[in-house]
């Protein structure tokens, strides 16, 4: 059986994947935090953008999961060393978690692996770079980007804000928040949904050699800020609102977007999940049992 390489499993995403992962023959790459050694997974000590690391835990045919940034400094370098590395070790196939963020100011409310990337942040031009230096090395191996949305879970920082405001803000000063944000879309999507979709990628069959997937649960009735609020604060068992919030209209929410210098100021912009899903793949979970298990971290962990 052909190897599965991970790149970043101690992180917040990583961490998850390689919990479902189906081990036997897995290797992870140990670099600024230590992995414990767990039965079927071997631990391969060194940074990911050292060759001399990369050739100890890379085999030829073997799937490698990249979970690994660096951060905007040293991206791009990183890139590179994997890119080369995965050509010169024939691995069969690389899974690149990226964010949806590469879409940047792309216009209009539907987003698709076809839309444009309008990266406008640092973040978002670093990230974007870091996928096309991978794609440049492709031609040797398979390439699949997953692009998750907003990545939520216990100790991600997506909803956290939100969350702890719930658990310790007195009611008017939220409702002043909940009028302006309305039912604008939060792109939350669980982590072990974006866990799943990695390990999915790793075996799905590709109808090209490089190909890019979306994963998000924006079609979910309750991935709005009225609604995630509302679900906490019955969750928590914060002061409700005595009336509705008055939601703003769209044009004046866009406009604070825009003045707040957020490069996606469309409120009910919703990226699709719909090319993975045909594909096969489904949540793990259900939203709101994710929600369910953020709160109750936010409860009992997270406390201000």
């Amino acid at each position: 059986m052909s190897a599965m390489c991970i790149l970043g499993a101690s992180g917040f995403v990583g961490g998850r994947a390689l919990a479902g992962a189906a081990h036997g023959n897995v290797r992870v790459l140990a670099h600024s935090r230590p992995l414990a050694a767990k039965p079927g997974v071997e631990v391969v000590e060194g940074d990911g953008a050292d060759a001399g690391a990369l050739d100890r835990l890379l085999e030829p045919g073997a799937v490698v999961l990249n979970f690994a940034y660096g951060g905007e400094a040293s991206a791009e370098r990183m890139a590179q060393a994997l890119g080369e590395a995965c050509a010169r070790r024939g691995v069969r196939r690389l899974v690149h978690v990226s964010t949806c963020s590469v879409y940047g100011a792309a216009p209009g409310e539907l987003v698709d692996e076809e839309t444009p990337c309008r990266p406008v942040a640092p973040y978002e031009r670093a990230k974007h770079a870091v996928e096309s230096v991978l794609e440049r090395h492709a031609a040797r191996f398979e390439i699949a980007i997953l692009r998750p949305t907003a990545v939520f879970g216990p100790r991600g920082k997506n909803l956290e804000k939100l969350a702890l405001r719930v658990l310790s803000q007195p009611w008017p000063r939220r409702y002043l928040r909940a009028c302006a944000m309305g039912r604008r879309r939060m792109h939350a999507v669980d982590v072990e949904c974006v866990a799943a979709a990695a390990l999915f990628l790793a075996a799905a069959p590709l109808e090209r050699p490089a190909e890019r997937f979306i994963v998000s649960q924006d079609e979910e009735p309750e991935n709005n800020y009225a609604a995630i609020e509302a679900f906490f604060a019955q969750r928590l068992g914060a002061e409700r609102y005595p009336f509705p919030p008055l939601a703003w209209p769209s044009g004046a929410l866009r406009a604070a977007l825009r003045l707040a210098g957020r490069s996606n100021v469309e409120p009910q912009r919703r990226y699709s999940g719909a090319k993975l899903a045909r594909r096969g793949f489904s949540a793990p979970r259900p939203f709101t049992a994710a929600l369910n298990e953020y709160a109750a971290w936010i409860r009992q962990d997270a406390r201000p």
